[in-house]
């Protein structure tokens, strides 16, 4: 099979330019603007890396949208640790995988796994406890296995270098181009507020732009969340009042409002009079052996790889879901020709069935897709790439029989979302934001958070709530510090988001 999709049913996608590029000594294609680890995923390599402990293999998707995702790190033009998955393509680089010798398909460090039971966390101290040399040794060792203790060549750092671009004041910043921050930043220009949009990806809207499912709008209407997301987003790149810096990261947030912010220019740092936090959520993990295995995907990065990259993530999956977004995706995999060899829910059938119906219309069993209620994944199968899993009666619930072994090549995990709150939180344990007795935590004038950042996922919520955190910014002002309450929905850190009934997604 094909892994690109030429024949989308749902967004349409015209592809650029293709551009050709060296995989460690190989010419490799793909289309200009895509992420690398994409283009690499299309040409058929499923190992991007090996993980700096054990040396297991890693592949794209393993938590893909996470703030610090290890598992596609790349060395592109001899610059160690560039994140494949966030990386475009532009064409004429030479890419290496990482942490693996003589490669990462056939790594000789691998054989470390093998002995992961003796060797824990910290075992280097425990071990030359009475030697403080040859624990410093064993620790320069560690860190050459681990693909550390490398020099940057010289091209390398005049590439990376960047200028600084000075400090810039702002009436707002907002932090995330998801849904929620480009119907905050609308709100908050159209009441006559400057605004800064900073967006880590190539394009504003968040995971949104991979919906495919009708989104509710504020006009009683509904609309394809790509459809949607791309409509606020030339809505924002319009307005005058509106300046959005994709490519760019926050670096974090600071005594006296500095918000520095890493761009493809340099770094700017920014000292905002206001501070909208929409920095969205991103998938939990789902904990079982084997989890690790290339082919094990979370589903939000599926639904990125279909509907936006349109590749496949595979030929046969195994979708591993407690909610309805699982199904969703599941459904979406199905259009695109990936055959679904059986959806694994472990709750009743009951509630498992009124979730899938609302994704497949003409039913899970006219769809022939297997659909195992009240049973749960024990363990996924394979060595370098995932070749099955195997599953088994959920205990307590309806799941009857014996285990049950499926072949396939990819395993979809919707285990539910966790706010993407880490900026917000780094403030709080550096001592500026103070917890309340209560169940949220109090945050500082002048400040709100919306969307999946505050724990809602479904999309027409976010939209709604972003712009009255918008609206609440432009009415606040530090000579009008008694304005009631900005944000009704305060910081609670380590709050678990849960998918929206409909299956999409906040930012």
């Amino acid at each position: 099979m094909n892994p690109r999709i030429t024949d989308h049913p749902a967004v349409p996608y015209e592809r650029t330019r293709r551009v050709a590029f060296t995989f460690e000594g190989r010419t490799l294609h793909g289309y200009e603007g895509e992420p690398v680890a994409t283009a690499l995923h299309a040409a058929g390599v499923r190992v991007l890396s090996r993980s700096f402990k054990y040396h297991r293999p890693r592949g794209i998707g393993l938590t893909c949208g996470a703030p610090s995702c290890p598992n596609c790190q790349l060395t592109i033009d001899g610059q160690y640790g560039v994140p494949g998955c966030a990386t475009p393509l532009r064409g004429g680089e030479s890419v290496r995988r990482e942490r693996a010798w003589p490669s990462a398909d056939h790594d000789l460090f691998g054989v470390i796994d093998r002995f992961s039971p003796f060797i824990r966390a910290g075992f280097q101290f425990r071990l030359f406890r009475r030697s403080p040399r040859l624990a410093h040794l064993a620790e320069r060792v560690m860190g050459l296995i681990a693909g550390g203790g490398r020099e940057v060549t010289p091209d390398a750092i005049a590439r990376a270098a960047r200028p600084g671009l000075g400090e810039r004041r702002t009436a707002l910043a907002v932090v995330g181009a998801g849904v929620a921050g480009l119907a905050g930043a609308l709100a908050a220009a159209d009441a006559g507020l400057e605004v800064v949009l900073v967006d880590q990806g190539a394009e504003p809207g968040g995971a949104l732009r991979a919906e495919t499912a009708p989104v509710r709008t504020p006009d009683g209407g509904a609309a394809p969340g790509f459809a949607l997301a791309a409509e606020l987003a030339a809505r924002a790149a319009a307005h005058p009042a509106i300046e959005v810096l994709t490519g760019s990261t926050a670096l974090g947030w600071y005594e006296g409002g500095v918000l520095p912010v890493h761009t493809p220019s340099g770094v700017l740092t920014l000292r905002p009079a206001r501070l909208l936090v929409a920095t969205g959520d991103y998938d939990q993990p789902l904990l079982f052996p084997g989890n690790d295995r290339p082919g094990v995907m979370v589903a939000g990065a599926v639904q990125r790889l279909v509907n936006i990259d349109h590749v496949r993530p595979g030929s046969r999956a195994v979708v591993v879901t407690r909610d309805a977004y699982g199904y969703a995706v599941a459904a979406q995999l199905c259009a695109v020709g990936v055959e679904i060899a059986a959806l694994v829910d472990p709750r009743p059938g009951e509630r498992a069935g009124a979730d899938a119906e609302a994704s497949f219309p003409s039913g899970v069993a006219a769809s022939g897709v297997p659909h195992l209620t009240g049973h749960r994944l024990r363990e996924a199968l394979g060595r370098r790439t995932v070749t099955g899993v195997v599953v088994e009666p959920q205990e307590g619930v309806d799941g009857r029989g014996r285990a049950v072994r499926l072949d396939c090549d990819v395993v979809v995990v919707s285990a539910g979302r966790r706010p993407a709150e880490e900026l917000l939180l780094q403030r709080l344990y550096h001592g500026d934001i103070t917890l309340d007795p209560g169940p949220g935590t109090a945050l500082p004038d002048g400040v709100a958070v919306a969307g999946g950042a505050a724990g809602i996922t479904d999309p027409a919520e976010a939209l709604t709530t972003g712009a009255d955190a918008g609206a609440r910014l432009a009415r606040w002002s530090p000579e009008n510090p008694a304005l009631p309450e900005i944000s009704p929905y305060p910081l609670s850190p380590g709050q678990a988001g849960r998918p929206s009934s409909s299956g999409g997604t906040s930012e």
